[in-house]
């Protein structure tokens, strides 16, 4: 004689509410197969409708309102839930970015971001651009605590050492995309040309200031790399020394 498995009836509205009061993980809706197989279409169309989203909380995904936003200490705990402490420490257990540190993906945010930055941001403000993150404890490359966090300048490492040629490229290239009117034909002719300031700036519509600029080489400056830029930085400081 075979046991006769009960039959489960979901109400897409009471679906709906229970999802709408908190995220809950598909599991906590349904619990054995059968019920998933017919709660599915449910989802199906709530997803299709836009009427839900999946958001990650906790390392599973949960299903949540698609209006859902998690409050700041929420955001702090997924982090730190991704954490696992020691001797005093929050280290990361995620990807760790060779450039930004530890990083996370937030399904609310989108993107992957800076795990230090967010903590930063639910704690303090959001940083602005110029700002870094320098921790002060013993794991310098995993840990996102809070506490063992220092705001820094993102120059301040670079603060007093010489720049490598590659480097006054980049800044040569960010300087032209603010030049105005200047282009490589004008700054060709103007350093080619034998004629007065005041005729060539009359003639290519620019200012004489910006005419003495340009053969003074104050402005679009042009460099040149070669096999040996990066000894450039250390010839420099050689040369100021002596």
């Amino acid at each position: 004689m075979t046991t006769r498995r009960p039959k489960f009836e979901f109400d897409a509205d009471e679906v709906f509410a229970r999802i709408r009061t908190k995220p809950v993980r598909w599991n906590d809706l349904a619990r054995t197969k059968t019920a998933r197989s017919q709660l599915r279409p449910i989802i199906d169309n709530l997803l299709a409708s836009g009427a839900v989203k999946f958001v990650r909380l906790g390392g599973s995904r949960h299903l949540a309102a698609a209006a859902w936003n998690p409050s700041k200490q929420e955001e702090l705990d997924e982090i730190y839930g991704r954490c696992r402490a020691v001797d005093g420490c929050m280290l990361w257990t995620g990807r760790i970015d060779p450039d930004r540190g530890p990083a996370m993906y937030a399904a609310w945010g989108g993107t992957e971001r800076s795990a230090r930055r967010r903590v930063w941001g639910i704690r303090q403000r959001k940083l602005d651009r110029a700002s870094t993150i320098a921790m002060t404890c013993a794991n310098p490359s995993d840990c996102v605590l809070f506490e063992h966090m220092q705001r820094s300048n993102s120059g301040a490492k670079m603060k007093g050492k010489p720049k490598t040629l590659l480097h006054r490229i980049a800044i040569a290239t960010a300087k032209r995309k603010t030049s105005g009117k200047l282009t490589d034909e004008k700054v060709a002719r103007i350093l080619e040309g034998d004629e007065s300031t005041r005729c060539l700036a009359r003639e290519l519509d620019v200012s004489q200031a910006t005419v003495q600029a340009v053969r003074s080489r104050d402005r679009w400056r042009s460099y040149r790399a070669t096999p040996f830029s990066g000894l450039d930085a250390a010839n420099d400081s050689g040369r100021r020394r002596a």
